[in-house]
């Protein structure tokens, strides 16, 4: 969470490719060493855990303006669906081979309590074929480059296109950064960052209300499986929750149910968004530019009664009903997954999509799943007081539930007001890709060719087109 805005301003001004590796590899060698810290030292393994979430920042905040500027328009769209099935999958699958893996370990051996530990071993394996697959299989694309090229299809091509391919897009319009510029240049301009995305009024409600979601995401990944298997115990007399024998059966269950309800949510809600933008099927004769605010408000609007109901369907001990009205309610969280980035992205020049993915992963972890569970735990503790039995520890939570509701309402609301600014937003990026080509098909380059020495090393492979020579060019003709 903290290493996401630095992550950020690298991945506007440097390599993303290789921030990525670094990440994964840190990510990998983090979460498999932390499997190997015995039980006296708890505070080395809390430091590993914390260091694992470096290597999480690096493509959670990077990676989307990556694919951005690889694809546009609907193909975009639907490469983030993809991309974001890994949150639902991810979550989901490490529920499953997690709790599959302890167990067959825990069932032929008698020296671990619960072998948890060969469950984390498990993940670094499939973290090693990522970075393999990313050394060979991907470049780094040029900032900015999608969006000129489909404009290009839409458009033809002008008279300056030739001359403007040189223009690195990731550099800002007030700068001059050649590939020699310290490296303190290199990250000038953080400040003029912070203030446009502050005046980007729908990044802001788009922030708001993906937080909310997030806290009650968070909250329900943690808190749920807990409530069943306090309300299994409570129904079947017995004293303590972690006496259920299907505990594992609960986590398997949820788990599963988290990563089936996430694919088709991310999935839904990316195709009802492309359909909604272009009047098709369901949506014929009422195409919107606001799709993507819109199916999210949708999404919040409905999960908020999804999930009071199942938590009084769990109370009731309707277990099965439970599960489904559960997995109802994550269809709906993440329906926005993946078009709430694609929104990001469409009201975010090129070169600040790091930098903007960066402080909403920030302020959504912060105020959203990282704090989320343990103020649900806070008020859950508070209700139930000395009580320690699974009916107390049950109908505590119950009451707890009831703020990750009112937040998943708030969402729904901040989400329409994200989609009344959207337009305008929509029309400011426009503006900016408009005049950066020129609005009268000639290059208004009004700043310094400068020509860089060939024999210095760039700093970053990205700011360069390998075609294309080492000349920069400024255009100073807008500042966004």
């Amino acid at each position: 969470m903290l290493f996401a805005p630095v992550c950020g301003v690298l991945g506007d001004r440097f390599n993303r490719k290789r921030i990525i590796l670094i990440g994964e590899i840190v990510w990998v060698l983090a979460v498999f060493a932390s499997s190997f810290i015995p039980q006296e030292h708890f505070a080395s393994f809390v430091l590993l855990r914390g260091i694992v979430g470096i290597g999480e920042a690096s493509y959670a905040v990077v990676a989307p303006t990556f694919l951005a500027d690889m694809f546009a328009g609907k193909t975009r769209s639907r490469v983030l669906m993809f991309f974001y099935f890994a949150i639902p999958v991810g979550s989901g699958l490490g529920y499953v081979i997690g709790s599959y893996v302890s167990s067959i370990v825990k069932a032929g051996r008698t020296d671990c309590l619960d072998c948890w530990q060969w469950g984390i071993r498990a993940t670094p394996l499939f973290g090693v074929l990522t970075i393999i697959a990313l050394i060979i299989g991907v470049d780094e694309p040029i900032r900015g480059q999608a969006d000129r090229e489909d404009e290009d299809k839409l458009n033809g091509p002008t008279e300056s296109d030739n001359l403007n391919n040189r223009v690195h897009p990731s550099v800002p319009n007030e700068d001059v950064i050649t590939v020699t510029a310290p490296f303190k240049h290199k990250l000038a301009n953080i400040y003029q960052d912070l203030v446009y995305l502050l005046k980007n009024q729908t990044f802001v409600w788009s922030t708001i209300a993906y937080t909310a979601v997030v806290f009650s995401t968070g909250t329900l990944t943690w808190w749920a499986p807990a409530a069943i298997e306090e309300a299994i115990a409570w129904h079947h007399n017995i004293t303590n929750a972690t006496a259920v024998t299907d505990t594992e059966h609960v986590a398997l269950t949820f788990g599963g149910i988290t990563c089936a309800g996430g694919i088709i949510g991310v999935a839904f809600g990316t195709v009802a968004s492309l359909a909604w933008k272009r009047g098709l099927g369901f949506f014929s004769g009422y195409s919107s530019q606001r799709a993507d605010p819109l199916v999210s408000a949708i999404g919040s609007f409905l999960a908020t009664p999804f999930l009071f109901l199942a938590i009084k369907l769990i109370d009731l001990n309707f277990i099965i009903l439970a599960w489904f009205i559960l997995f109802l309610t994550i269809v709906c969280l993440c329906l926005n997954w993946a078009v709430n980035v694609d929104m990001l992205m469409a009201i975010v020049v090129p070169h600040r999509r790091s930098i903007a993915s960066a402080v909403q992963i920030l302020i959504s972890h912060a105020f959203g799943d990282a704090s989320g569970p343990w103020i649900v735990g806070a008020i859950s503790d508070s209700v139930r007081g000395d009580d320690k039995t699974p009916e107390a520890h049950f109908h505590s939570l119950v009451i707890a539930f009831y703020l990750p509701n009112a937040l998943l309402f708030l969402s729904g609301i901040t989400f329409l007001l994200a989609a009344y600014t959207l337009p305008k937003d929509l029309k400011l990026a426009e503006e900016w890709r408009t005049n950066r080509r020129g609005t009268d098909g000639s290059a208004q380059l009004t700043g310094v060719v400068q020509t860089v020495d060939t024999g210095h090393l760039p700093l970053d492979d990205g700011d360069i087109s390998p075609s294309n020579g080492l000349n920069q060019y400024q255009n100073e003709a807008f500042d966004p």
